[in-house]
């Protein structure tokens, strides 16, 4: 999100929203810095004041997240999630407030991901099928016997990390999911709160500290916020011996700053940024019920939180071999998908609170040049951008605001060749051809192929891979207790 983030010892702080910082099952209140974001103002602590309070200076102080169960912990989190509704929740009500006026996201797209979205990342029946499915509750839970081919018997286990996490502002979700990856993998977790939402994992950790603040969760998460690049601060909180890992959610400029602080000792787990695309069989332009399906579930993907995410379609590609009067057909199509963009549910999607700089400047270039040809477009609600030339645009990166590049193509070989593991999920329709497309797709870099519209069915993903990466045995340390092998000699040779 384009906004300025400035960091300032206050003087005058009449005119500023107070924003604490929670640590380890303490709410922080002295206020002393002053940031920007957009036309908002607010205060916060200062993170170089408590750096020696926020890292936990041995793993060996982890031992009570290790000495409780999964379903302890879980059953914890579910009594977090009912706390967590707009409407009787003071905390997330001061977040709401603060995100209107400083996200991408409409006010009515926000309200429905505060009042309903959030709690449901906390729902114990999803976490513990992303602990059995992606960890297991053997290694989870305690120390869990195999044997080797060669006969030895050895015991494994997951043990928690020291993590700092990078979170993305893109949308509230992120913060809810970072808070239950670490209470399930037992971590001690720093999250930097991002500039474009420094407000959501707070007011999480907030309820967290009023349900229980001496719980062992409570006492391992914190929720901080410091501009990024100040030295004073980051030379501790992503350097070992402080932590073991970072989770780094972001752009390729935040990125490569984090990934500067990785050597020994400390392990970068990136969640870097992703471009998800549409590919479109030639059946979608022949047949009016098919199309009319398409055009549907298309404007589903890309109107999905105004195409804030990583998994919104950004660029459909669709087949016109063998399509009569293609042309006509690919703009009746994109008419279709953006008359649906406009009909999708205000809590899903609604016309953007505000263009990107950079996308509302291409945008009024291609309406006076036609190039490329703009349905639609123009104005806060969206449009569809098509390309006669086989390519898309070379903004493809800021299309936002349900702003979607359609490509009409013959064949998807060329397509294929230029997909890479920027391209995290592709929506394929009809079925029967994401079927016979999704081990080209994979081995081209796509990291999700779902049936279009599958997209913005999406939701609470914790059970399955993210970005081609298990996240959840990566924040783990896997160890291993393994005795002598059958029949050793420890005689000298």
């Amino acid at each position: 999100m384009p906004s300025s983030s400035s960091r300032r010892r206050v003087r005058d702080v009449a005119a500023v929203t107070d924003v604490p910082f929670v640590l380890r099952g303490r709410v922080l209140d002295d206020y002393c810095v002053e940031h920007t974001l957009g036309n908002l103002q607010f205060r916060m602590p200062d993170a170089s004041d408590h750096l020696d309070e926020i890292v936990l200076h041995s793993r060996t102080g982890m031992e009570d997240l290790h000495e409780i169960t999964i379903h302890d912990i879980v059953e914890f989190l579910g009594d977090l999630g009912s706390r967590l509704h707009l409407a009787t929740n003071e905390h997330l009500q001061h977040a709401f407030d603060l995100s209107v006026l400083a996200s991408n996201l409409s006010e009515k797209v926000l309200r429905s991901i505060y009042e309903d979205r959030l709690a449901t990342f906390f729902r114990s029946d999803q976490i513990l099928a992303a602990v059995e499915r992606r960890l297991g509750l053997g290694a989870i839970e305690g120390w869990q016997e195999e044997r080797t081919a060669d006969g030895r018997d050895i015991r494994v286990r997951a043990f928690g990390a020291r993590i700092t996490h990078v979170v993305a502002g893109n949308s509230p979700g992120v913060s809810a999911q970072t808070i239950v990856r670490n209470a399930v993998t037992r971590g001690d977790a720093i999250i930097k709160t991002p500039s474009n939402d420094p407000f959501t994992a707070i007011a999480i950790l907030r309820t967290m500290v009023d349900l229980d603040a001496g719980h062992p969760v409570t006492r391992h998460i914190s929720a901080v916020h410091w501009r990024g690049g100040d030295a004073t601060v980051e030379r501790v909180l992503y350097s070992a011996p402080h932590i073991d890992k970072i989770v780094a959610w972001g752009g390729v400029a935040g990125i490569k700053h984090v990934a500067q602080f990785v050597g020994p000792g400390v392990e970068l787990i990136s969640l870097d940024p992703k471009l998800s695309i549409s590919i479109l069989g030639p059946t979608t332009l022949t047949e009016p019920d098919v199309a009319a399906e398409a055009a549907q579930r298309l404007a589903m993907d890309v109107g999905l939180m105004n195409q804030e995410g990583c998994v919104n379609a950004r660029v459909a590609y669709v087949d016109i071999e063998g399509v009569p009067d293609a042309d006509n057909a690919v703009r009746t199509f994109a008419h279709e998908v953006f008359d649906r963009i406009q009909c999708l549910p205000e809590e899903f999607s609604t016309p953007a609170p505000r263009l990107p700089a950079g996308l509302r400047d291409e945008i009024d270039v291609a309406v006076l040049t036609d190039i490329p040809e703009v349905v639609g477009g123009g104005t806060i609600a969206g449009g569809v951008l098509i390309t006669w030339d086989g390519r898309p645009v070379d903004f493809t990166a800021h299309l936002y605001a349900r702003y979607l590049n359609l490509v009409p193509v013959r064949g998807f070989d060329q397509v294929l060749d230029g997909i890479s593991s920027v391209n995290q999920t592709c929506g394929v329709y009809p079925s029967w051809l994401r079927e016979k497309l999704r081990d080209r797709l994979a081995l081209a870099g796509v990291q999700r192929i779902v049936t279009l519209g599958g997209a913005a069915a999406n939701g609470n993903n914790q059970a399955i891979p993210q970005d081609g990466v298990e996240v959840l045995r990566r924040m783990c340390r896997w160890i291993v207790d393994e005795g002598d092998p059958p029949n050793r000699s420890m005689a000298l040779e």
